[in-house]
């Protein structure tokens, strides 16, 4: 759809050529825009939301591991949040809950970093591998995100996951 662009050199220069590519896409007149330009846009923009949320659950992570919040007067991460981005508390609560569901599943993680999964899409693989034993989720989770990169529905991903259910616990 576009031709490589050379990778930023720092995390500051990231920010400022995604700013740069949001602006550009607001501004543009997409309704002119042919279909398949369209549609892969939305593809497009929907990979770059799960990245989204890669990301900033790794930066929250991080942020919080580091004491950051309180060294900056907040008591938490979601406090810090709500005060400092200006987001409201429950968009606080599910960045935090992204934070410890994207820790206890590190394969979903990266499935969601390398753009292979949507947000939505690994909240319910998230949610059917916690029903699972805990020495299986992460295997369970292996298996999940390959079927979904081979092309497996969200309906098959449920059966999928219901028969590793049903096998796992006898």
């Amino acid at each position: 759809m576009c031709d490589r662009l050379p990778a930023p050199d720092s995390v500051t220069g990231a920010l400022a050529l995604l700013d740069q590519a949001l602006d550009y896409l607001n501004a543009a007149d997409v309704a002119a825009l042919p279909a398949g330009i369209q549609a892969a846009a939305l593809k497009s923009l929907e990979a770059a939301g799960a990245k989204h949320t890669a990301a900033r659950t790794a930066l929250l992570a991080a942020f919080a591991a580091g004491g950051r919040p309180q060294a900056d007067g907040h008591g938490a991460a979601r406090v810090w949040l709500v005060w400092q981005t200006r987001i409201t508390k429950g968009a606080a609560a599910g960045a935090v809950a992204w934070m410890r569901r994207l820790a206890a599943h590190p394969v979903i993680d990266r499935a969601l970093a390398d753009g292979q999964i949507s947000t939505s899409w690994a909240r319910e693989l998230c949610g059917w591998s916690d029903r699972l034993p805990a020495g299986v989720r992460e295997d369970a989770d292996r298996v999940l995100c390959q079927a979904a990169a081979g092309g497996a529905g969200l309906d098959d991903l449920g059966r999928l996951a219901e028969a590793i259910d049903q096998r796992t616990r006898g």
